[in-house]
This record gives structure tokens, C-alpha cells and sequence, in this order.
């Protein structure tokens, strides 16, 4: 069990690298387009985040509150990425706060304990 939840963290991280790494790329590039490695690092992390809270044999589980906190999060992420996929240029201010919650968001896994 302990393999298959690390595989679970492993995939999630990158998903997390694919939606920080797309939109730095993009921002940087002054390019505010919705790109595929967002969609791909989001869906993967609603995906593999949802699996993660199962128990998979953990003797502690983490705090309801903050599996609460960073599923909204992760949705709201979501609705950021998905709904304006195909437009050909999104409102930059749109784009800084889809960067800003993707950091917010790492930072909530990280230093909520």
C-alpha cells in the first residue's frame, strides 16, 4: 500500500509541476493562453489528489480541514483552467491568478501540518 500511495504523491507532483511550470512559461512568454500542460497538471491533480485521501494503509490520515481547503482550492484551480481553455488569449489579471492560487495552493500542502 505504501508503494501505491507514494506512486499516488509521485504523480500528483507532477501534475502540480505541469500547472506552476505551464503558467510560468506562459506569463513569462507574455503569452496568457491556456496551455495543455495546465489542463494535463490539473486534471492529474484533481484525480490523483482525491486518491490520495483514501487511507492506503496510513496509520494517521491528514486533517479533514486542510483535505477540504486544498480540494477547493484544486476546484477552483479547475474552473480557472478548464472554462476558458479555448479562448485564444485569457485577461492577464485572469492568468497572474491562476499562478498566484497554483502557489498558494503548494504552499497549503507544504506548510499546513
Amino acid at each position: 500500500m505504501e508503494f501505491l500511495r507514494l506512486s499516488l504523491l509521485y504523480i500528483h507532483l507532477i501534475g502540480m509541476a505541469l500547472v506552476v511550470g505551464g503558467t510560468a512559461v506562459a506569463l513569462f512568454a507574455k503569452q496568457y493562453q491556456i496551455n495543455k500542460a495546465m489542463l494535463v497538471g490539473i486534471i492529474t491533480q484533481l484525480i490523483t489528489g482525491v486518491a490520495l485521501c483514501a487511507p492506503l494503509g496510513r496509520d494517521e490520515q491528514p486533517s479533514s480541514a486542510k483535505l477540504a481547503v486544498k480540494l477547493v482550492l484544486a476546484i477552483l484551480l479547475a474552473i480557472m483552467i478548464i472554462i476558458p481553455r479555448k479562448r485564444e488569449k485569457v485577461n492577464p489579471g485572469h492568468f497572474m491568478g491562476i499562478g498566484a492560487l497554483s502557489v498558494i495552493t503548494v504552499g497549503v500542502a507544504v506548510f499546513w501540518t
